[in-house]
């Protein structure tokens, strides 16, 4: 017994007892991390030429996955590292760089493998658990790549390939050349070959149309110097072959390879389910040398992987305490208790942040057994207990907070979200790269609705925001506004790139077939306008809106922008007084009215009960109302409802009727006063614009000054 005991602790890999279950089962947690950890092989090997980037033997399991999954992404990935390599000479890149660079190429879509085809290949609108599914497999290729002992450069450009240039996608902690310029190289090729190859939900585009949406994304999804080296090695270089024709011969895998390719597959669908499910999760070798220590573990317990990978010991980094405070005594070690006992344990402990912070987690510590019952690692994995419920109710929480229901898009609250982030960014900047915003709205949307049904409608809204996002390549975001309105928010983008933008979308959308008939086609109106200097996040949204309405008020179907100096010149409410004084908490304001004098209290009926007014003093040609409830000590307060203000309307005869094209507009004279106390004149001013908005709105009104 002694001799043996020596002979193992001479290997340094325990023996332990042998569950036939954990040994076979093909969805054992314990199997199939230990499948993951095997792909790096021996360190031995790691030394030298390409095994120095990634070991050949992993690369060519990977690349086998791949082949199993789709033989059409191994196609697009030699077609993307072609294209890399070459821009990335074109910029000086050459030697081991060049290897680096190749190998994240043919890998950077390694997550796909554990995809179904109904999301991968969905010719749909993703909805939003699949976009968040999908959105996992940069996290999945970090870990499988850290599994095989990629290089970190390998591991880096993969997971940062889908970086915006601006920082837009990650809150704009990483913007610009933080982003490893492989990463950027990367995106553009892969950008490219995208455009130039048929999707679900388009055609393919020919080399200058996709060459023009790579420009137009230059700045803010996409690094420019990169598109213009990749435009240079198209115009004086040779084009490798591979590029010029799509058609690769099909490689037939061979029976093994196909279990081997099938047993990884599994492997891909596990690390879904945890990156899914739980906060975080590592694994490393018997003697604590981390291994893979997924992106979820960076998150929560703030230490990179930089700082603990190939650490022995765990680097000495991770301490636990039990809920009262205690360090655990030896003995209740959970990962000592699963090398002794062979079985995984599940434990409730606190773990230290790099903070300092301590956080409630429930472990689970695997033990990772060989066939030969051999220790051969450990993993653990972490659900945060200190949030109180599992990662997935949060994530549908999240999910409702920030995406529009029926769309699938972003909503209100998530769009002024990144209005906010995008205004900060360009304050910080000088407003030297503004952004711009796209209003748009349905035409005669009532229409789909009357005549269609209800159904038809809302199959409209779904098409439309399939649509938007489809024809949006640089980093704008689409949002559905409320009803039949939706925004595009353009980072980085002057006001007459975005109205080329939805002039492009306005012929799109009147080309659309988006209900399942020929005799209905829709357009939709659009209102642009830029951030200006002087400007609050609000007052870009509220111009567009106002250019949409311009657009409205000229017959539909068109683009209009508008600059500050503009809507000053048209809209005296718009004008932010710089003082105070009594005379300016009243508002007179004139609208002009294209609906017959008889129709207005009919609209006037509609305009109370759909906001809750409160009628006061009806005559022939005036209407006095209310609208909001006085507190009870007469303040306003923070919302429209609690800052009460009465409104007279008084309508104009036949002296005051005016023509307008082939159109008569009455004119209704609108005075505003506030109910109770309010002391900020910009209060009582924004409380103004609502009501006006919605009273136009009813109305069909415009400002009596307003141009044609």
């Amino acid at each position: 017994m002694q001799s043996e005991l020596t002979e193992l602790e001479k290997k340094k890999t325990p023996r332990l007892p042998v569950y036939p279950v954990q040994a076979t089962h093909p969805m054992n947690s314990s199997r199939l991390l230990l499948e993951l950890m095997q792909l790096g092989g021996a360190d031995a090997n790691k030394s030298q030429g390409w095994d120095a980037v990634i070991l050949r033997s992993a690369m060519r399991s990977l690349m086998l996955a791949l082949q199993y999954r789709d033989p059409g992404i191994v196609h697009h990935s030699r077609r993307v590292a072609a294209l890399s390599v070459g821009v990335a000479e074109q910029l000086g890149w050459e030697g081991r760089n060049l290897q680096v660079l190749e190998a994240a190429c043919l890998l950077h879509d390694i997550g796909k493998v554990g995809i179904p085809d109904i999301i991968l290949h969905k010719p749909g609108n993703l909805a939003p658990d699949e976009a968040e599914l999908m959105g996992l497999l940069y996290r999945i290729a970090g870990d499988i790549l850290q599994a095989c002992g990629a290089d970190s450069n390998v591991v880096q450009i993969v997971t940062q390939s889908h970086y915006h240039y601006n920082g837009a996608t990650h809150n704009f902690s990483v913007i610009g050349s933080d982003v490893h310029q492989g990463a950027r190289i990367l995106a553009v090729a892969d950008a490219y070959d995208s455009l130039v190859s048929s999707q679900v939900f388009r055609g393919a585009l020919d080399h200058s149309e996709a060459m023009d949406v790579l420009q137009r994304g230059a700045g803010s999804q996409f690094d420019g110097n990169v598109i213009s080296a990749m435009n240079r090695w198209f115009e004086f270089d040779q084009i490798p072959a591979d590029l010029q024709d799509a058609r690769h011969d099909q490689y037939q895998l061979s029976a093994e390879e196909i279990i081997e390719a099938g047993s990884l597959s599994h492997v891909f669908s596990y690390l879904y389910l945890l990156e899914s499910l739980y906060h975080g999760f590592y694994v490393a070798t018997p003697d604590g040398r981390v291994q893979v220590w997924n992106h979820g573990c960076e998150e929560l317990l703030g230490i990179s992987n930089e700082q603990i990978i190939g650490q022995p010991g765990l680097g000495g980094q991770i301490q636990y305490r039990k809920k009262s405070g205690q360090e655990p005594a030896p003995a209740e070690c959970p990962i000592r208790l699963a090398i002794e006992t062979g079985r995984t344990q599940s434990s409730e402990l606190q773990v230290r942040r790099a903070d300092g912070e301590w956080l409630s987690v429930e472990i689970q510590t695997l033990p990772l057994i060989d066939a030969a019952g051999h220790l051969q690692g450990v993993a653990e994995i972490f659900r945060d207990a200190s949030a109180g419920r599992e990662k997935g109710h949060y994530r549908d929480l999240r999910l409702m907070a920030s995406r529009d229901a029926l769309t699938h898009v972003a909503n209100r609250g998530e769009l002024q979200k990144h209005i906010d982030l995008e205004f900060n960014n360009c304050k910080e900047r000088d407003f030297t790269h503004p952004f711009s915003i796209i209003f748009l709205d349905v035409d005669h949307f009532k229409k789909a609705n009357d005549t269609y049904g209800h159904a038809a409608g809302d199959e409209v809204l779904i098409s439309l925001a399939r649509l938007l996002q489809h024809e949006m390549y640089s980093g704008e975001l689409v949002a559905r506004y409320g009803g039949e309105e939706f925004v595009v928010l353009c980072p980085e983008t002057p006001m007459d790139t975005a109205f080329n933008k939805a002039e492009r979308l306005r012929v799109a959308i009147e080309n659309a077939k988006v209900v399942k008939t020929d005799e209905f086609r829709i357009t939709a109106s659009f209102g642009i306008a830029e951030l200006e200097p002087g400007d609050e996040p609000d007052d870009v949204l509220q111009r567009a809106d106002k250019a949409l309405y311009i657009s409205k008020h000229q017959g539909r179907n068109r683009t209009s922008k508008l600059t500050a100096t503009q809507l000053r010149n048209h809209d005296p409410l718009m004008v932010k007084p710089s003082l105070a004084t009594p005379d300016q908490f009243v508002c007179d304001v004139k609208l002009k009215a294209c609906i017959a004098a008889d129709m207005i209290v009919y609209k006037l009926k509609a305009f109370v009960d759909g906001i809750g007014a409160h009628l006061g003093k009806v005559t022939a040609s005036s209407v006095t109302m209310r609208l909001g409830h006085r507190g009870l000590l007469g303040s306003w307060g923070a919302t429209p409802d609690k800052q009460p203000v009465e409104v007279r309307l008084t309508i104009g005869d036949s002296r005051t009727t005016t023509q307008r094209g082939a159109n008569l507009l009455v004119e209704i004279q609108v005075h505003i006063v506030p109910l109770g106390r309010v002391r900020v004149v910009e209060v009582f001013q924004t409380r103004c614009r609502s009501v006006l908005k919605d009273l136009r709105e009813y109305l069909a009104a415009d400002y009596d000054d307003m141009s044609e």
